[in-house]
């Protein structure tokens, strides 16, 4: 990174040596290594050269001369908002050998990261070049200069460059005395929040001895050597994966495989290519990871792993055991905290004693237990954890009261509690603080009441920790309303969700009319959850915990009885989820005719998105909102820092289909639906491609102003997503990715082929289950039938549902508007999905007429199923999974063309 190193920086004292002895730096550590093995590999990704020891040496030095010619220097706050990778974990430790790192989560909103920047008095802020990130927006109201970070991966994966921003608002950084050169032991290298329960979230400084000295411990505690390789998947704005992850692995002079984060569905191929030695995550990874495990047997046995680690939420026995069983190597659970730079104990490896249950023993400082007065308990006694040494934290800025509370005779309270064996093995028994641990995501409860009372129909709440089958715990909150205020559990998570980041809203929101307190008059958050009736559920769905509450008025009672009959239960609560007890797009047609014919209410079959419950649905019901769920984009899955990918209806126009899709794509892809104009009984449906085409993109641009965008259509629908395609890049817009799943080509001569499948589909699906069969078996005579169905409806107009009648237009309108269409040939690449079973496939040329039709080319993926199952159980995972795949090799550039 010579090139961005100006004349005149003082390059020179950043090579100058530590004035203290004896210590240990990011830089001490990083120079021993370039010394010893210059050429051995330190960082390597998934894609870019491998960076060696001696040049990401060289590249840092470059980094704090840059960042000393822009006036930032030791002691100065820069935060990072990058995504997962080399980038990320390269700019970790140069800034953090030039001044004091401040990583954020890049998915905060907007009021998040106006809090932290503020907070943490940032000095400057990083980005990637060109980023959009809310976090940009709320460095320029603060004046607070923003750099635009540009990988240079030709040279080696990691390199970068840095340039102020042209959006920035200052030229450097002013009004400070600057202090170059490298970072000393004793300075703050990284500064993180955590959470606490009765005040804001609190500032953790951490420095470069208190780090180093945690990533010395754990090399000594895992034996890691030069040959050992990690592969990193915890995010890299997290203690988790900035020291045990990163850190520790460089100061055993090892590699690290920087990815750009977890992803089951690449996990294993990353083994393949890198053959890591170890991995270190959460929980919640470990078990996503067995679930894959034995299909990916032959990764396995390609690439044997050293040991496994765990840490930043409890580890089930049962799981621990899967793991070795699957992985065939020894899992190290571990007990860590950001004020104690990550880790704290951990289970030895063998051929030491491991107790499954305990957080093995101590991994650097000392360890011990002690009652509220003070006093150090003996082993076997149950008390707080408490704990002190050169990794923990001298104190949180700012902040004496809290030091008050958390230090007592030198040790650090940790908040939990637990005993220690003679052994000096490590059992956590409970939770002291209030914080909620989320499947290792740490939330502070005030953070969220603060938020929830923003809302003006809340006039009091409580924010608490609720079990949870597999995160181990999930945010949920006791809410007070104002006298005559109205407001639904999803409208609450809504509002919360425009200002919060996803992980902390509230999945369970409780209306009471008074919130438990204390004997002082304090809300009493630890036993909400049981006073409430919140209990883990082996089903692990979002409705478990709602089985139990029964409907409350007439409207309730009768929806609940339509959900029994049509789900084919015997007990429904009004909190359950309805796709949860089994619901799928065909049910959810049924229901919605049940609705009609016993309400006389109807309702776009995409209500079930917004309402999955009877409690929801029968808040609309009684505010007569249905028409607002009508518009043609449905937000399935809108969350996620991914760019969002817009999905064309089929035939049937409906789009309720798709949702097993968009949960299998994972929580960080939004993913929206486009369904037919037409299905609310109220407009006419459209009856040309064009106009279908032109429509939708009014409403996707109302989501996404500009491009590049991610388009998708099944069957009939990719012939919409097609002349989707075509239309905007007319009007000058980029299409990242144009993916068709068993669309045939109109005009093409297998087209009648598919045309029989779609009409034969169309007509299923407007039928209920139970009617089904009778026109499976009659098939033979439609003809016969088509016109007594015709006839019945002349002579009694009552006996069709409003919504079949509207599915019925539509399905015409659809089969009319392909077949009327002649596509033009495409000027980019399309992704076509074949299914692998259809019966006419070999009456063609295997491409669905789509040959010749994309001047960029034809990319082809072959799934399992027919046209009929491909978004079914089982085969719809396969289809995300190669969907996930194209939609991450998209580059970079493409998405800024």
């Amino acid at each position: 990174m010579r090139d961005v190193t100006t004349p005149g920086t003082p390059t020179a004292a950043a090579a100058e040596k530590p004035a203290g002895p004896g210590g240990l730096s990011i830089r001490e550590f990083l120079e021993v290594r370039a010394e010893r093995q210059s050429g051995a590999v330190a960082i390597i990704a998934p894609d870019g050269p491998p960076l060696t020891y001696g040049r990401l040496w060289e590249h840092v030095g470059d980094v704090v001369g840059r960042l000393n010619s822009l006036g930032l220097g030791r002691g100065d706050r820069v935060a990072i908002v990058l995504p997962n990778g080399p980038e990320l974990a390269v700019a970790f430790l140069a800034v953090g050998a030039a001044a004091t790192c401040a990583p954020l989560n890049p998915a905060y909103r907007a009021e998040e990261f106006d809090f932290y920047l503020s907070d943490l008095n940032a000095r400057a802020l990083i980005v990637r070049s060109g980023s959009d990130s809310p976090a940009v927006a709320v460095a320029q109201a603060r004046g607070i200069p923003i750099l635009g970070l540009s990988p240079v991966s030709r040279a080696a994966t990691g390199l970068f460059t840095l340039a102020l921003d042209a959006r920035s608002s200052a030229a450097r950084v002013n009004g400070h005395t600057l202090v170059p050169g490298f970072a000393q032991p004793d300075d703050v290298a990284l500064v993180l929040h955590t959470s606490g329960t009765t005040s804001r979230p609190k500032i953790v400084p951490l420095t470069h001895t208190n780090i180093c000295t945690t990533a010395r411990s754990m090399q000594a505690a895992f034996e890691m050597t030069e040959d050992d390789r990690g592969l990193t998947v915890m995010p890299l704005f997290h203690i988790h994966g900035l020291i045990g992850a990163t850190l520790a692995p460089l100061a055993a002079g090892g590699s690290v495989v920087c990815t750009p984060g977890f992803d089951v569905t690449r996990f294993f191929g990353w083994m393949d290519a890198f053959h890591p030695t170890w991995y270190t995550a959460v929980p919640t990874m470990h078990q996503a990871l067995l679930t894959w495990s034995d299909a990916n047997r032959s990764a396995i046995d390609r690439c044997p792993l050293r040991f496994i680690r765990s840490c930043s939420a409890a580890l089930p026995p049962q799981v621990m055991a899967a793991l070795e069983g699957a992985f065939r190597a020894p899992v190290s659970e571990s007990y860590g905290m950001t004020e104690a730079s990550h880790q704290i104990s951990g289970n030895p490896l063998p051929p030491r004693v491991r107790k499954p249950g305990s957080v093995g023993i101590s991994a650097g400082p000392e360890i011990a237990t002690m009652d509220e007065l003070g006093n150090l308990l003996p082993p076997g006694q149950k008390g707080e954890i408490v704990i002190r040494g050169a990794n923990v934290t001298q104190g949180y800025e700012n902040n004496p009261t809290a030091n008050k509370s958390a230090f007592t005779n030198g040790w650090f309270r940790t908040g939990d509690q637990g005993v220690l064996d003679a052994e000096g093995y490590l059992f956590i028994t409970g939770r002291i603080k209030e914080i909620i641990n989320r499947g290792g995501e740490k939330i502070s409860p005030r953070e969220v009441d603060e938020v929830l009372m923003d809302h003006p129909a809340v006039i009091q709440v409580a924010t608490f920790a609720a079990p949870h089958a597999s995160l181990g715990e999930e945010v949920a909150a006791a809410v007070v309303l104002r006298e005559a205020a109205s407001v639904t559990e999803g409208e609450i998570q809504e509002f919360a969700g425009a200002r919060l980041a996803d992980f902390k809203i509230p999945r369970r929101v409780i209306f009471v009319k008074e919130i438990p307190k204390g004997p002082t008059g304090k809300l009493q958050r630890i036993g909400l959850a049981e006073k409430f009736g919140l209990t883990a559920s082996p089903s692990d769905h979002s409705g478990a915990q709602g089985a139990s509450i029964a409907p409350r008025d007439a409207l309730e009672s009768r929806l609940a009885e339509i959900w029994k009959q049509v789900l084919e239960t015997s007990a429904v609560g009004i909190k359950d989820n309805f796709f949860d007890l089994g619901g799928d797009s065909l049910l959810a047609v049924t229901l919605i005719m049940e609705i009609e014919t016993a309400i006389g209410r109807s309702l776009p079959p995409s209500f079930l998105i917004k309402a999955p419950t009877i409690e929801l649905l029968a808040d609309i019901l009684r505010k007569g909102e249905g028409a607002s769920l009508s518009s043609a984009l449905v937000a399935i899955q809108p969350n996620g820092s991914n760019p969002p990918f817009f999905f064309i209806h089929a035939v049937n126009g409906n789009v309720l289909n798709y949702r097993p899709l968009s949960r299998y794509l994972g929580a960080d892809q939004p993913f929206y639906g486009l369904q037919a104009r037409g299905l609310d009984g109220e407009q006419p449906p459209l009856r040309r491609i064009e106009d279908m085409a032109a429509f939708y993109i009014e409403e996707i641009r109302e989501r996404q102003r500009e491009g590049p965008y991610f388009l998708g259509g099944g069957s009939s629908g990719g012939v919409v997503a097609f002349e989707m395609a075509q239309q905007l890049r007319a009007q000058g817009q980029a299409v990242a990715i144009l993916a068709l799943f068993d669309t045939y080509c109109p005009g093409h001569t297998a087209n009648t082929a598919a045309r029989k499948v779609d009409r034969f589909l169309g007509n299923l699906l407007l039928r209920r289950p139970k009617d089904q069969l009778d026109y499976l078996l009659g098939t033979l005579g439609a003809k016969v039938g088509q016109g007594v169905r015709g006839l019945i409806r002349k002579l009694n107009p009552g006996s069709e549902t409003s919504l079949a009648r509207s599915m019925r237009h539509v399905l015409e309108a659809n089969r009319e508007a392909v077949g009327h269409y002649v596509p033009h040939a495409y000027s980019g690449r399309v992704v076509l999905f074949l299914t692998s079973e259809a019966p006419e496939r070999s009456c063609f040329d295997g491409r669905l007429g789509w040959s010749g039709m994309a001047a960029e080319g034809l990319e082809v993926h072959v799934v399992p199923g027919d046209h009929d199952t491909l978004f079914a159980e089982p085969h719809v995972k396969v289809i995300a999974e190669k969907l996930r795949a194209c939609l991450q090799s998209v580059s970079a550039d493409s998405l800024v063309s």
